[in-house]
């Protein structure tokens, strides 16, 4: 995506749209897969479970997920237009047969699901574009059931610094010490994280060494 100045590429990270979002929606793929799958193995499946993944992309892991346990019930949200329609081509079969639901949100932290409707939520690479992740939290305890889970991945701080598209006010990073608080304050316990390193490309197509960071805790 070199041909993006670094603010419209950071514009589009957030929240792609028209076939430049498609594109950068199958980068943001491709580049992070295995932090995706690294993520879907720290969740705990629970028989007939309810999950919910706030920004699903183009949704290219959900079969991936599926592996895990067929019999999961799967709700999705995305603030990007052109995802839910790529993510909704790509899962048809999977919508058809009821797995699968995806809707369109927004950046208020609120969700429009009823209190202690799912066992776990999971968000990939979002956090940056939380302005007050404190909200985002809330929202999540609420809809999570009793010991229902919060999994959280993202690319650690200091080194998502030094990358040319992160733009201000579009990008806010955060250190896990201070999340871990934020989560303990809510409510959550038994917060658990794991560190990576990565091999892996960038949103500019160069080969970097990244690391990363999966946060996961636990609703009282």
């Amino acid at each position: 995506m070199e041909q993006l100045e670094n603010s419209e590429l950071a514009k589009q990270l957030r929240c792609p749209s028209g076939d430049v979002g498609v594109k950068v929606g199958n980068i943001m793929y491709s580049s992070n897969s295995n932090m995706i799958y690294k993520t879907i193995d720290r969740l705990n499946f629970k028989a007939g479970g309810h999950i919910l993944e706030l920004g699903f992309g183009n949704g290219h892991h959900l079969p991936y997920l599926f592996s895990k346990d067929k019999d999961i019930l799967y709700d999705g949200v995305e603030i990007s237009e052109t995802m839910l329609k790529a993510a909704s081509e790509f899962n048809n079969d999977l919508i058809k047969q009821g797995k699968v639901a995806l809707s369109i949100g927004d950046d208020s932290g609120k969700l429009a699901f009823t209190d202690k409707t799912y066992d776990s939520c999971f968000s990939i690479n979002t956090i940056y574009f939380w302005e007050e992740p404190s909200k985002y939290f809330q929202d999540i305890y609420r809809v999570l059931k009793s010991e229902g889970q919060l999994t959280l991945a993202y690319i650690q701080k200091d080194f998502a610094l030094k990358q040319n598209f992160v733009t201000e006010n579009i990008f806010y990073f955060h250190k896990t010490e201070w999340l871990i608080r934020l989560m303990t304050n809510i409510g959550f316990y038994n917060i658990e994280q794991w560190q990576y390193m990565e091999n892996t490309t960038n949103k500019l197509g160069q080969s970097v060494v990244r690391p990363f960071v999966v946060l996961k805790g636990t609703k009282l």
